[in-house]
């Protein structure tokens, strides 16, 4: 009796193994199947629907095809942003603090950050055009987006007041970098650098 007991619950543990693998099989075909049909069906529409479904910020490379993704460089760009940020702020503290002093309006004493932190959000690149349109120059298009989380604060100064905090928060920016690259035949091989907005900046 043991044994038939043991052969018969074997026979029943088999069936079921090879049941239940059965319908996991059908189940993963079934779902290859349906992604096959979405992938064939968004392959099948026009880049006017593309536009349609995105909304006003389709990315640059469903208009222009030569656009390329470059994901490799978003992953570089989120793990070296925290540097970036710091550095960043830094340029900016120094460069736009002198100029707003110097074009300070009457009665104002004073026009400084008193905070600015570009946040723990890094800027995305949806994709990358490099054409050669002149002899002895490289232009590269950048479709930038940023939708940050900076923290800016100007302190606005005024006789006979008390400081006025001004703060941007949510800061978000879509634009289309042009950089130009003039080549050179000496080493490094580029003698000068341009960087121009393409379009204009939506914040």
């Amino acid at each position: 009796m043991g044994l038939i007991s043991g052969i018969f619950m074997g026979t029943i543990f088999g069936i079921a193994l090879m049941s239940g693998w059965r319908q996991m099989m059908r189940y993963r075909g079934n779902k290859r199947v349906a992604k096959a049909v979405d992938i064939k069906l968004l392959g099948s529409l026009s880049r006017d629907d593309l536009k349609k479904i995105c909304g006003d910020n389709f990315p640059e490379w469903i208009s222009f095809p030569v656009y390329e993704q470059v994901k490799w460089l978003n992953k570089q760009l989120n793990k070296m942003w925290p540097f970036v940020a710091d550095a960043a702020t830094l340029v900016i503290r120094e460069s736009v603090e002198p100029l707003l002093e110097e074009y300070r309006p009457p009665g104002i004493t004073s026009l400084k950050f008193s905070k600015l932190s570009l946040g723990n959000v890094a800027p995305k690149i949806e994709g990358i055009r490099v054409q050669s349109l002149k002899k002895g120059q490289i232009t590269m298009d950048i479709d930038f987006r940023w939708g940050g989380d900076p923290s800016i604060i100007l302190g606005v100064e005024a006789a006979m007041v008390a400081s006025i905090p001004i703060q941007l928060k949510d800061l978000q920016v879509f634009t289309v970098i042009r950089v130009i690259f003039q080549l050179a035949e000496e080493i490094p091989c580029i003698s000068a650098v341009v960087v121009a907005l393409l379009s204009e900046v939506c914040l």
